[in-house]
């Protein structure tokens, strides 16, 4: 099987992404101050750092040159994940 690989043009400019949407999540996340989100701020970082998960996914890992079966299990298997660690986090008593 040939895999067509991304080139080296997208694959820069998705890391330019990756890093912006990185210092976006630090600000939105509040990562110097020690307070509570709240359930919306949490989610929509969650969210978010799902999408950064996703275009790793797809291409650094080159995910999208896979068969749909690959495609769909490694999307839902993100998901379980992120809805694991939204759950674990409406589940924990606030302090």
């Amino acid at each position: 099987m040939q895999a067509k690989l991304p080139s080296t043009r997208r694959l820069i400019f998705v890391w330019a992404v990756l890093i912006a949407a990185t210092i976006g999540l630090m600000g939105a996340g509040r990562v110097n101050a020690d307070i509570d989100l709240g359930s919306t701020w949490v989610t929509v970082l969650l969210v978010l750092a799902g999408a950064k998960s996703s275009l790793i996914l797809w291409f650094y890992l080159n995910l999208r040159q896979s068969s749909s079966g690959w495609q769909k299990g490694f999307i839902a298997f993100l998901c379980v994940i992120l809805s694991f660690i939204l759950g674990a986090y409406y589940l924990t008593p606030a302090i």
